[in-house]
């Protein structure tokens, strides 16, 4: 029985690079969120989407007819504690009064100011204030007026949209390969077919038990074409050879290849580095004068007869 055909090749030379995937979200690198302090009606939107504010700018308010209403009542009652001490102070030089009836007219004016200091601070939660400069980049619910709107829920968020930065997802597994500077190529359905560049430039410390991620965040150059919002698919460039010693991605057997000396199969245990769709890079195990076998049929044994057929 003859023995059979295998097509061999030896490994060539070529550029080889390990990058680690991650999935993340373009946002910019200042941004604050922001919603109204007290649950309420909306009565006036002063901002679109776009609109450039200042700091504590307003942004929209809520109604504040009951709370308006109290600081008037405060403000009146302020204006009389004031009187009664201004007269508690006449008296008391006139020695009229005693001691402590000038101090309780002094306590009723402290408290007076303090009241209406508190019903001031309950009216100004009414308007919702930029927290930082910048560009309304969303209206998260399009608020119009006469919505209602809860404690704490997030309307508008405010940042600058000409710096980006992505906010990616890496599994733990491949955390520890990723160092901050290292390139990302980046991909977006907006640009099809295009490979974005991006840097690492932060990495957190501590990663998320339930999914089992950590957070990198990915600089981008100012010329992005990327914009707030868009979800991506990352590779970053962890490690790169470029005279790399390479197999066809066929000639793999698990952790190993089949190579033919002397018109013998055997196989070889290697150590394998990065892998595409066509060429697997191999670290270590074989050399570049070795024969590889590019496609090993089944059933293939240790030692087995072959014939070697080179450019499979």
């Amino acid at each position: 029985m003859s023995a059979p055909v295998v097509h061999t090749a030896h490994p060539t030379r070529g550029p080889a690079v390990e990058a680690v995937y991650a999935t993340g979200t373009v946002e910019p690198m200042q941004y604050a969120q922001t919603g109204s302090k007290i649950s309420g009606r909306i009565v006036e939107v002063r901002v679109k989407e776009g609109d450039k504010v200042a700091k504590g700018d307003v942004l929209a308010a809520t109604d504040s007819t009951e709370d308006a209403s109290n600081v008037r009542d405060m403000t009146a009652k302020l204006v009389l504690a004031k009187a009664d001490a201004a007269r508690a102070a006449r008296l008391r030089r006139a020695r009229d009064i005693s001691i402590a009836a000038y101090d309780q007219a002094l306590s009723a004016l402290n408290s007076a100011q303090g009241l209406l200091d508190a019903a001031a601070a309950r009216l100004d939660d009414h308007l919702i204030r930029a927290p930082i400069a910048g560009t309304v980049l969303r209206s998260e619910l399009q608020i119009k007026v006469g919505d209602m709107v809860q404690q704490q829920q997030t309307l508008f968020i405010i940042g600058d949209p000409s710096a980006l930065q992505i906010d990616a997802q890496v599994d733990e597994e491949d955390i520890p390969k990723v160092r901050i500077g290292q390139q990302a190529l980046i991909r977006a359905d907006a640009f099809a077919g295009q490979a974005l560049k991006g840097t690492v430039s932060e990495l957190t410390p501590y990663g998320d038990p339930v999914s089992r991620t950590y957070r990198v965040h990915l600089a981008l150059p100012a010329d992005t074409p990327l914009r707030s919002g868009m979800t991506t698919e990352i590779n970053i460039v962890v490690r790169q050879d470029d005279n790399a010693l390479l197999v066809p991605v066929t000639a793999l057997s698990g952790g190993s290849v089949w190579i033919v000396a002397n018109g013998h199969a055997h196989q070889r245990k290697i150590v394998l580095g990065a892998v595409g769709q066509e060429k697997a890079e191999v670290i270590s195990g074989i050399s570049a004068e070795d024969e590889v076998v590019t496609d090993p049929p089944s059933g293939l044994v240790e030692g087995a007869r072959v014939r070697a057929r080179s450019g499979g």
